[in-house]
């Protein structure tokens, strides 16, 4: 451990090499593999606009909704060439690396793009943007194949860029986040007041807002077996007086890989055309043999679409 930090505190005094960021997006674009230098530029350039962004992001209109993605940079890609910026904004739910063949650059990919997207990208955190989570599901690994003796501190410096990212955004009346609601989260304004930059996370809510998972099978809260630690279950009750109580009518998420690569539950009446059921869990990441899925919601209606 003394000598990791060693290298870490070399490296952090490390003079950058001053570099073209619109020639580093334009690489991580192509899905190109970064130098160090580069790298730094992006994460860089990420970290100081993540910083001021809100941990509740609101917007109003038409928006693309994009579930786990784990290193599936060809299935993000075909978000952006099926659906236009201009005419959506397009909301990733989180998950963007562990697992998958190309974890850097679909991360650095969606970074370049929200970079240069003017509010119309906006990346969430899902709960392998964490370091108790991407050094064991495959992430830390890549780095360490890929930068060599530089490693260690890259794989701090990604998860402190993750950790920088929101929790979840509101459109309209929909509520988007990567797992769920937590069991102590009343209102919306405990999200906006969740703390930047804790990259565990400690905070409870914010915790269960990446883990927790929806069941048919429990009308409030419910340890959640299937991944334990302080992870619940939400049930249909639990969610319907969230979404009353912040004037709410859906829940939009991630999280899981259903076989249809989407799921509806909890039934239940809503203003949005094609959503008679609280809550839709959508799944994007082709390499669990499932169909790549998003949700399209044009301001009025919801629709599943496979990529």
């Amino acid at each position: 451990m003394k000598l990791l930090g060693k290298i870490i505190s070399l490296i952090r005094r490390r003079k950058i090499t001053e570099i073209d960021l619109e020639k580093v997006i334009g690489k991580s674009l192509k899905g190109n593999i970064l130098s160090f230098d580069e790298l730094m530029a992006l994460l860089n350039s990420s970290e100081e606009r993540l910083s001021k962004e809100s941990q509740l992001i609101k917007l109003d209109g038409k928006a693309v909704f994009v579930g786990d993605t784990h290193g599936d940079l060809d299935s993000s890609r075909q978000v952006f060439e099926k659906f236009s910026t201009e005419e959506y904004t397009i909301i990733f739910l989180g998950d963007y690396v562990d697992r998958g063949k190309q974890q850097l650059e679909n991360a650095n990919f969606l970074l370049a793009k929200y970079l240069k997207s003017n509010g119309k990208v906006v990346l969430l955190r899902g709960n392998h943007e964490s370091p108790v989570v991407n050094m064991n599901y495959g992430f830390m690994d890549v780095l360490y194949h890929t930068y060599s003796s530089e490693w260690p501190f890259l794989f701090i410096r990604y998860n402190e860029i993750f950790a920088n990212l929101p929790y979840a955004a509101k459109v309209k009346k929909l509520l988007a986040v990567h797992g769920g609601i937590a069991e102590e989260l009343g209102d919306l304004k405990q999200i906006e007041s969740l703390p930047k930059k804790d990259m565990i996370p400690s905070n409870r809510i914010a915790f269960q807002i990446l883990w927790n998972d929806p069941s048919d099978k429990v009308e409030e809260f419910a340890d959640n077996i299937s991944r334990g630690g302080d992870t619940r279950y939400y049930g249909k009750k639990a969610l319907e007086r969230f979404l009353h109580r912040n004037k709410l009518e859906g829940l939009v998420r991630a999280h899981e890989a259903y076989p249809d690569g989407f799921a509806w539950l909890f039934k239940g009446k809503t203003s949005t055309e094609g959503m008679d059921h609280i809550l839709l869990s959508i799944f994007t990441c082709r390499y669990y043999g499932i169909p790549p899925t998003v949700a399209v919601f044009n301001g009025n209606r919801m629709e599943v679409v496979r990529l």
